[in-house]
């Protein structure tokens, strides 16, 4: 095969894999504020977000906060908000691998999706929280 040859089988073989790599979109552009609860959104292709305030509703530990009055910036307070956010990145790390999405963020943090379908998790991981699936 002479040298002209094996170029253009080469150039074949990978300009659609080149092709591919380009027009497939990946990752999204976050807002500089943004809190990623699972994933890398700069690599993402299957992103998805959560409503924390309704996320956070659905945990004991804020409904231990409202209905005893723990009183922010104690120490009990500290420690039951420390406890929420745990179980909140643990139910959306599940939430996310069933529904096959590889990043998640904050409902309004995404500043450019770059053309991927961002879905909304936040009724996934409230559920998740409230059935304590997986030990969250």
């Amino acid at each position: 095969m002479t040298r002209t040859a094996c170029q253009r089988l080469l150039l074949a073989l990978v300009a659609p894999l080149w092709v591919c790599g380009v027009l497939a979109a990946q990752g999204v552009e976050l807002k500089s504020s943004a809190t990623t609860y699972y994933g890398t959104a700069g690599s993402c292709t299957q992103p998805a977000t959560i409503d924390y305030d309704s996320v956070r509703d659905a945990t004991p530990e804020w409904q231990t906060i409202r209905s005893e009055g723990v009183r922010k910036g104690s120490a009990r307070y500290e420690l039951l908000i420390s406890e929420m956010n745990a179980r909140i990145v643990r139910a959306v790390r599940v939430a996310a691998e069933e529904s096959g999405r590889d990043c998640v963020v904050g409902k309004r943090d995404i500043k450019d999706d770059r053309g991927l379908e961002v879905r909304d998790l936040s009724d996934d991981v409230v559920g998740k929280l409230e059935s304590g699936a997986a030990s969250i």
